[in-house]
């Protein structure tokens, strides 16, 4: 699953762009993610060790605000941003057709061959497109599938979790239907290759046709060297002062998770402890509703601390000082081949956990030993919490073993490496046999 900490592209360490197997190779990557950047995947392991490998980057993404389109230099990359103006008549249409547009013209430079690498991330039917392209120009076109979009909208559409109208589930559900079809019979076997979250991501993509080996699984990491108790400073609010906490940390706080952990702090209230839930993200206006209702309801308002957006020190200060911090994730069809990013970055910060039953979430808890994995409900999750909250040198014990664990399995560092081998081969087999032979 994409990443959590927010506003991350601030606090990325300038790096000088080394000479190495991908210097001067100039790569496109389009993807629905927001402008600035603030996914750990894309700030981490493109923006800070792929370019100080040499990677230059061509980004299309989505702005967070208004402005005219433009192209943004920083360094080796360069940000093309369509014209949003969201706030006048007809304002999402247009930036919709202003994007398109954009993207247009991007796919016509990567047909000329302006680009050396064309990479796709969770954009099914641009993949196509772009695909077409890079079979014209010879260049390598690689789709990154970090999420089962597809999936997640049919799933949003048939549940109604997004709250639309009738005709706009109808149009939503037809859309993903066919976009499913095209996705699996055109997009990805004209890929040259395909990057899935997980092992169980690779296997499920492969059940409908596509050769495994063409697949690698990437899951999301961290950067130790920022994800580190030791560099960052413990948030002291008043607000905990002889409290026992929990955090929950997401880019975006949604109801239909934070409900679990709200139910797990009222269970816990009701048992005796003086508990508190701390609550790391942003949150829309309705969500917002939604979460003070149901606290109300419990009667344990006064004990949740909304934090909003935060850089990621102060993010990663608020779970350092957590005794717990929670990770419940659905098991959908769409979440089951998810790598959750917050789990690994709660151990790479030393802190115990209690997540819910996961197939990824499963594997890092047991392999890690730095928490427990309860039942999906705000009950079991408590029960896991208790007894952390019962034996505090056992919890910290359990929580020291996490960062050891993250650094020699998914720091971006040796992530970082594998990708820079699949750009390498991917380029080489693109080459001539003339190219290939004169290499040896």
């Amino acid at each position: 699953m994409t990443s959590l900490i927010l506003n991350a592209e601030a606090e990325a360490p300038a790096v000088a762009p080394a000479q190495g197997a991908l210097a001067g190779i100039r790569m496109l990557f389009v993807a629905p993610d927001d402008y600035p950047a603030f996914r750990v995947d894309l700030v981490e392991l493109f923006s800070n060790h792929l370019v100080a490998r040499g990677l230059k980057i061509d980004w299309s993404l989505r702005p967070v605000q208004d402005g005219p389109a433009r192209v943004d230099e920083l360094g080796a990359e360069r940000f093309h941003v369509a014209r949003r103006q969201v706030s006048g008549k007809f304002g999402a249409l247009r930036y919709r057709m202003a994007e398109n547009w954009l993207r247009l013209k991007l796919a016509w430079r990567a047909a000329r061959g302006d680009y050396d690498l064309i990479q796709i991330r969770d954009q099914p039917l641009w993949a196509i497109t772009y695909a077409l392209a890079g079979r014209f120009s010879g260049t390598p076109c690689l789709f990154w599938m970090s999420y089962p979009v597809l999936e997640g909208r049919l799933r949003d559409a048939l549940l109604n979790l997004q709250s639309m109208s009738w005709p706009a589930r109808i149009v939503r559900i037809a859309y993903a239907v066919i976009a499913d079809f095209l996705f699996y019979r055109l997009a990805l076997p004209l890929s040259d290759h395909v990057i899935v979250q997980s092992r169980r991501m690779r296997e499920r993509v492969g059940f409908r046709g596509i050769p495994m080996e063409k697949m690698t699984p990437i899951p999301m990491g961290v950067t130790t060297e920022r994800y580190n108790a030791g560099s960052v400073r413990s948030i002291e609010d008043p607000r905990l002062a002889g409290k026992k906490s929990m955090a929950y940390l997401c880019a975006n706080v949604v109801s239909i998770l934070t409900d679990l952990t709200v139910d797990a702090l009222a269970e816990l209230v009701a048992q005796g402890h003086d508990a508190v839930l701390v609550l790391i993200g942003s949150v829309s206006e309705l969500e917002r509703k939604d979460i003070d209702a149901r606290t109300e309801k419990l009667g344990v308002s006064d004990r949740v601390i909304f934090t909003g957006r935060l850089p990621l020190p102060d993010a990663l200060g608020w779970v350092k000082r957590a005794d717990v911090c929670l990770s419940p994730f659905m098991m959908d069809a769409a979440q089951q081949v998810a790598t959750p990013t917050k789990l690994v970055e709660y151990l790479a910060m030393g802190r115990p956990v209690v997540c819910t039953v996961h197939y990824d979430q499963n594997e890092v808890v047991h392999d890690s030993g730095a928490g427990f994995v309860t039942a999906y409900t705000g009950k079991a999750i408590a029960e896991g919490v208790a007894r952390l909250f019962a034996d505090p040198q056992k919890a910290e014990a359990m929580g020291a073993r996490g960062p050891a664990w993250v650094k020699a399995n998914r720091d971006y560092r040796h992530l970082a490496d594998v990708v820079e081998q699949i750009y390498i081969d991917s380029l080489d087999k693109r080459r001539s046999p003339a190219t290939r032979s004169d290499s040896k």
